[in-house]
């Protein structure tokens, strides 16, 4: 074959189709009034963790649809973590997270991603998601796209209700004289296939049983009179190919195209001249595992139909658990080994949980990530597709894929070099503050040079910064970090604002509509007496009863004894949280008085940690290394892509640095040239400013996250509840595995007084976006 002729118009097209699709891991999937829900988000986009976002957000509604807050999330290599309080008093049994980004908002076919959790009420009937055929939706597509009189075609045909949930139907296939062509079951997932060869190009029908017997009707996809069509196999790649006599001379003469992304793998021709049906074969055996395009053209490159199929490679299990210490008891410890063959991991989410209390959802898993250019939301059903894939069944795959919401784009804009437009732009920094001063003339600008403002977060922390002022007044400043909310004091270099100068003040984050009302799942009255629903309200009600006991126990007076503390221990205790704990090398800014002189955190550790090389080049910019290895650089506990965000920060304003030896598994990618965490310093602390003649501005902020604990820890023990019944008993958002090919993680988690078995989740991908999917149920 010749050169290919449609390979540069067709990678680029799909080059140019940059969706970010997100999924959410939660800590559990069922939760009581006031339980606080644990989750990480994971972004991905088709080549893998998505580099398009840095801020996340994250939109709760109640059962009715109503705005109840709303969270921003800082995302670092496509991962951001937070938490939401269930209000203690929320009497509803369903919340909603509407997450978005930016660029979901503007690139994605389905602009956000809504995830479902079930709040356990006692003594109310249980609702469920209705699942009756109201609002009843057909779908029924030829293979292909395309119908043709006289050949015979693939229809796949889904049925769901108004709530999406797939209904299993009895359906049948009418022709234009309203003769039955054909039955066809949707049961028991929802869709179902049969092959039809249409007589003529009337429209055909597809009719569904309701329950009331009565059939809904709906016309199928309109029936060409004459053309080529093409029938793929799944199972042995195999196709036919076939036209009817009157077909035109363009269609006697296909090009095959087969895309995996935006690369194509293959281009052949195939000629119908002398025949009317031809069978081929591809040979997929050095084709990636993955969803794979076919593309099938006339002779003069107009698309005449096309068709997504799976191809799946065996391949060892990415990830193991091994039991190192099994215990049942009463807060009896465990001991868990994670166990991985994949180097390549980059964080993964952990959650262990009460098995006979927390069913898991078999709809809601990382898998829902895949295909990230292929769906247009996210799948549905996958562990169907996940298990058939184990078991091979490349059949029943396909089934389950052409009833999926594809993505099918006009690849005739891609043969005439058309791209699809970008009208997202790719966040590079994290909070972005941006403002103008009006009125103030070249003279008085040209004078000020700088405009100076010092940012007070809610805990008084407070953060200088110099801006260098444009022509017009404006200024901006990116990759500001802050929690909560911050007040914005503003005051130009050797000027006054007066009255006349207007003063506006923005960031980059995308505004809050809290009057909106969100379309929630219409819901019905699930059976009572399923055992585990009954389970659940069993917990409700014992969580309301424990939760009364603790507010009516009064605090009396407590002797601690304990041993004296150094001030840099203190430090440590008050300032470091979770796995930054752990020992590191400390150094107490606020009372080293050599410190307020050095020009940055990085002049100031120069030569102080052996093995830690920092060099600073002539704008001041650091290069950190450890024993030839990129050190990861936090502040306040939220590690930085871009070191020089500290050099905005005076030394006046830090408290306390933490240095981490090599590897410091709090890092993201394993952390192997170690760490230095940076600690802003608190209200509680010294600062000496006065700026209350200054001009002023609230700006909203990062939401701040609550790291959770694997055990109850009370300082007081007659706070602690008489019963612990607690349902996740280990949850961590951020797994960091060992270095080399077998990378491992330990962790350690106590039971409660109830749990006779561990659900154990474990959900991640890695930087080439390969996801990977750990569930196991441990039993006595």
């Amino acid at each position: 074959m010749g050169q290919p002729i449609i390979k540069d118009p067709l990678q680029n097209y799909f080059s140019s189709y940059l969706p970010e699709k997100a999924y959410v891991h939660s800590n559990q999937q069922q939760y009581a009034s006031g339980d606080k829900i644990f989750y990480k988000v994971y972004l991905m986009s088709k080549d893998g963790p998505s580099q398009f976002t840095k801020n996340v957000y994250a939109e709760w509604y109640d059962q009715d649809g109503k705005y109840i807050s709303r969270q921003i999330l800082p995302s670092i290599m496509g991962l951001a973590a937070g938490d939401f309080q269930i209000p203690e008093k929320y009497a509803g049994q369903w919340v909603y997270m509407k997450l978005f980004t930016a660029w979901m908002q503007e690139q994605n076919p389905t602009p956000f991603l809504v995830s479902s959790f079930r709040v356990l009420q006692a003594n109310q009937a249980v609702l469920s998601p209705d699942n009756s055929p109201v609002g009843l939706q057909i779908k029924a597509e030829p293979e292909g796209g395309t119908w043709i009189k006289g050949i015979p075609s693939i229809l796949t045909i889904r049925t769901s209700n108004g709530n999406d949930l797939p209904l299993a139907m009895n359906c049948r296939i009418v022709d234009p004289n309203g003769q039955v062509v054909s039955l066809v079951s949707t049961a028991p997932y929802g869709w179902g296939q049969v092959e039809i060869t249409p007589t003529t190009s009337d429209s055909y029908y597809i009719q569904a049983e309701m329950p009331n017997g009565s059939w809904a009707q709906q016309a199928l996809p309109k029936v060409l009179d004459n053309g080529v069509a093409l029938r793929f196999d799944p199972v042995d790649h195999s196709f036919i190919v076939q036209r009817t006599t009157d077909a035109s001379l363009s269609n006697q003469k296909l090009l095959i195209a087969l895309m995996h992304k935006d690369e194509l793998l293959l281009e052949t021709s195939v000629s119908l001249q002398q025949k009317l049906r031809l069978k081929g074969r591809i040979r997929t055996d050095s084709f990636p595992t993955g969803f794979h395009r076919l593309i099938w053209f006339d002779e003069d490159k107009n698309v005449l139909g096309q068709r997504v199929f799976f191809l799946h490679q065996p391949e060892s299990a990415a990830l193991s658990l091994t039991i190192d210490t099994l215990n049942f008891e009463k807060k009896g410890g465990n001991v868990f080994t994670l166990v991985s063959q994949d180097s390549l991991l980059t964080s993964l989410s952990l959650s262990v949980t009460d098995a006979d209390f927390d069913e898991a959802d078999s709809n809601k898993s990382i898998y829902q990530l895949m295909g990230t250019e292929i769906f247009k939301s996210a799948p549905s059903q996958v562990h169907l597709a996940v298990t058939w894939a184990e078991q091979q069944n490349y059949r029943a795959i396909d089934q389950w894929l052409q009833a999926q919401d594809i993505w099918y784009p006009n690849i005739n804009d891609a043969i005439a070099g058309k791209l699809i437009p970008i009208k997202a732009k790719k966040e590079n920094s994290f909070i972005t503050i941006s403002g103008q001063i009006t009125n103030l003339g070249e003279r008085r600008t040209k004078k000020a040079g700088t405009m100076n403002l010092i940012l007070s977060t809610n805990d008084e922390e407070k953060q200088m910064m110099s801006l260098e002022l444009e022509n017009d007044g404006s200024f901006k400043q990116e990759d500001v970090f802050y929690y909560d909310s911050v007040t914005v004091y503003l005051q130009p270099n050797k000027i006054v604002i007066t009255n006349e100068n207007k003063v506006q003040m923005q960031t980059n984050l995308l505004s809050a509509k809290p009057n909106q009302v969100m379309r929630v799942p219409s819901l019905q009255i699930a059976p009572s007496s399923d055992s585990l629903l009954l389970i659940q309200q069993k917990y409700a009600a014992e969580k309301r009863f424990l939760d009364s006991l603790l507010a009516t126990k009064t605090l009396e007076d407590v002797v601690v004894t304990t041993n004296v503390k150094s001030k840099i221990e203190i430090m440590d205790e008050k300032y470091t949280t979770g796995m930054f704990t752990s020992d590191g090398i400390k150094f107490d800014i606020a009372g080293d008085n050599s410190a307020i002189m050095m020009s940055s955190v990085f002049a100031y550790l120069q030569g102080r940690v052996a093995g830690l090389q920092i060099r600073l080049d002539d704008f001041g910019t650091p290069t950190v290394t450890w024993r030839g290895d990129n050190t990861a650089v936090f502040l306040n506990e939220v590690q930085l892509q871009d070191t020089r965000v500290l050099n905005n920060i005076p030394m006046a304003d830090v408290a306390f640095i933490k240095v981490f030896r090599p590897p410091f598994y709090g890092a993201y990618l394993g952390g192997s040239g170690g760490a230095i965490v940076v600690y802003t310093k608190r209200g509680d602390e010294p600062k000496n400013y006065d700026f209350s003649s200054l001009r002023r501005v609230q700006l909203e902020g990062y939401s701040r996250p609550m790291n959770w604990e694997n055990s109850l820890i009370y300082q007081d023990d007659r706070k602690k509840p008489n019963k612990d019944i607690r349902k996740t008993l280990y949850w961590n958002p951020s797994i960091q595995l060992d270095g080399g090919a077998m990378g491992s993680f330990k962790f350690k988690f106590n039971n409660n007084d109830v749990t006779t078995r561990y659900r154990v989740i474990v959900e991640g991908f890695n930087k080439q976006g390969k996801l990977v999917r750990l569930e196991k149920v441990i039993a006595r």
